[in-house]
């Protein structure tokens, strides 16, 4: 059964790793560092889901002001179809309700077919497009804005 707790910094190497093997443009361990360190002024959070003894995937999360963003949503490839994304996103959506936060926000690749579909199916709708937002090998790809009232 899988489980879900928050990220801690000894965490950070771990989810770097995880999202290099997931994604090519990975966060660095810098990145989820930050997510992981319980700071005043640092609103980002992250929560790890863990089945076997084995980090499975994470989602980085944040609120500001009556809103919250997730920002990364990483599934271990061998994890996938499991739904461990949906669990993952189920958690942050949680965590961003009980802070009081009234909406959440997120940002997609167009070619990222299956994380939109799970976005969608979960409530989230499309506001937007933002142009040439993520590299790409050869180029940019545009980013498919998307909210959920909460």
């Amino acid at each position: 059964m899988p489980a879900i707790r928050p990220g801690e910094p000894a965490d950070a190497a771990q989810m770097a790793r995880l999202d290099a093997a997931a994604s090519p443009w990975p966060w660095s361990e810098a990145q989820y560092l930050r997510s992981c360190t319980p700071v005043a002024d640092n609103r980002e959070r992250a929560l790890l889901l863990e089945a076997d003894g084995e980090l499975q995937g994470l989602v980085v999360f944040a609120r500001e002001f009556d809103d919250g963003s997730i920002y990364n949503i990483v599934v271990a490839a061998t994890a996938r179809r499991r739904g461990y994304g949906l669990l993952l996103l189920e958690a942050a959506v949680s965590a961003l309700v009980a802070t009081g936060a009234r909406r959440c926000l997120l940002e997609v690749r167009k070619s990222n077919t299956a994380a939109r579909r799970l976005y969608a199916a979960f409530g989230f709708e499309v506001d937007g497009l933002r142009r040439n937002y993520y590299p790409l090998p050869a180029g940019r790809e545009d980013a498919i804005l998307m909210s959920l009232d909460l």
